[in-house]
């Protein structure tokens, strides 16, 4: 639902920041060519959708600032579904800043993250996982976050929540008939079972659904890959080798890194987040007993653990970190470090032996890795699946409310009480795609988006 302030003309740099040949500046919002009028020497001669050669010129000086090109979109038929002018200048930041400083004078405001965006999700012009497509689109650096962009965008998650949600309202909409107009016959069980069937459909779609969270992520952000083990064992000089510079310190001095450092990585065309931990060790360092636990809970987050242990470590070293790995429920790759020193006796078969200094192994690491992302990344362009904790909490939610139909059902409850979590089923699906009154959330989504968009 549109507010006053979502009306109110916002103006912001729609291309990238940095230096360009061309700077797209949008402005959206209620009397946005009237805005615009004062800088272009009158908007008469603008015809909608047709780009016009302009002279922009400071509203107050009469300066020409710079020789652009306009285009007005007449709403409701705009991205935003407001009146909106797009300013297509020289992308030197000096032109774009006076540009849009002359707007800001003329009665526009400066755009928050997400704001054109969110205008179009609120005026009907897309669905809420449309919206997070064009997020992701927006940040793609590898093939796998543009599939996972281009899927929320075409719609192929909203169709498919879209075919399960009018499953329950049908279901639904029956039961409520039954209420109020009773079947006196005695073939009502007969239609419940239909009923059951249909649902029990349902449930396991969403079930399916849901279990595709955890490769969207991997689709969506990247795989996380956590890098752990104990102090000098050469986790911040394999994360410079994959990164290619200088990101952590590296040091003979036990216990440099005391906080986590996360850091994208394209390996071989593929996303990854390498996160490089703190040394899993016995520390009364106050400051490393906190990076320690830090790196523990970071396992459990992580959806590939290298479990790093160097050549030269000692034997009480190798138990500490043994015990410490024991409980991970993760993918983990064991990984001997400082190769070019030993091979020692207790080198494990199954273990990746590398080196750094010499460039050993090194290829097999991101083979295994990239290996890893197509894995999760298979199948996936051929259904719809979840790329955001805001969707399967919302699915989890259904699968709740589907639940409590089964065991309500089951305990021989009436149609009213069946007809309620079915309502509640179909409200979760709905918040999927952007049924959502809770502005809290909305500003959440958006809040992750660029300027611009």
């Amino acid at each position: 639902m549109l507010r006053p302030a979502d009306e109110y003309p916002i103006a912001a740099l729609a291309s990238g920041s940095g230096p360009g040949a061309v700077g797209v500046i949008r402005l959206s919002g209620v009397g946005a060519l009237e805005v615009v009028k004062p800088a272009l020497g009158g908007v008469s001669t603008i015809k909608e959708r047709q780009t016009s050669l302009r002279t922009f010129r400071d509203p107050k000086s009469g300066e020409v600032i710079d020789d652009l090109v306009a285009v007005f979109f007449k709403g409701p038929n705009s991205f935003t579904g407001q009146d909106t002018v797009e300013l297509y200048c020289h992308g030197g930041s000096y032109i774009i800043q006076r540009i849009l400083g002359a707007l800001y004078e003329c009665g526009a405001r400066p755009a928050v993250a997400g704001e054109f965006t969110k205008r179009a999700l609120l005026n009907g012009k897309l669905d809420l996982t449309a919206a997070e497509g064009i997020k992701d689109l927006v940040e793609a650096q590898s093939r796998q976050q543009w599939l996972s962009g281009r899927q929320l965008y075409s719609g192929k998650l909203k169709h498919g929540i879209d075919g399960l949600r009018r499953e329950a309202i049908e279901v639904m909409a029956y039961l409520e008939a039954m209420i109020d107009f009773p079947d006196e016959g005695d073939t009502s069980h007969v239609a419940l079972n239909d009923v059951r069937r249909r649902l029990q459909k349902v449930a396991a779609s969403i079930e399916s659904l849901v279990s595709t969270f955890e490769s969207g992520q991997v689709a969506s952000r990247g795989l996380m890959v956590a890098l752990v083990g104990a102090p000098n064992a050469g986790k911040s000089t394999l994360l410079n080798t994959l990164l290619g510079k200088q990101r952590a310190i590296v040091s003979a001095i036990a216990g440099t890194t005391r906080d986590y450092i996360e850091e994208p990585c394209l390996i071989d065309g593929r996303l990854v987040r390498l996160v490089d931990t703190a040394g899993i060790r016995e520390t009364e360092d106050v400051i490393e007993k906190e990076g320690v636990a830090l790196s523990k809970k970071l396992l459990e987050e992580a959806d590939v653990v290298l479990a790093l242990i160097a050549s030269d470590s000692s034997d009480s070293e190798r138990k500490a970190f043994k015990e410490a790995l024991q409980y991970i429920q993760k993918t983990v790759i064991h990984v001997l470090t400082k190769s070019d020193l030993s091979s020692p006796p207790w080198l494990d078969s199954n273990m990746l032996s590398i080196s750094c200094k010499v460039d050993s192994g090194l290829k097999e690491l991101k083979k295994r890795l990239s290996d890893i992302v197509d894995h999760h990344l298979q199948g996936l362009e051929e259904q719809p699946f979840l790329t955001s904790l805001r969707q399967r909490q919302a699915l989890i939610k259904a699968q709740t409310s589907l639940k409590r139909f089964f065991e309500q059902d089951s305990q021989g409850a009436g149609h009213e009480v069946l007809a309620f979590e079915l309502q509640e089923a179909a409200r979760a699906m709905s918040s999927v795609i952007g049924d959502i009154s809770n502005e809290d959330i909305l500003d959440k989504v958006f809040s992750e988006f660029c300027i611009g968009k």
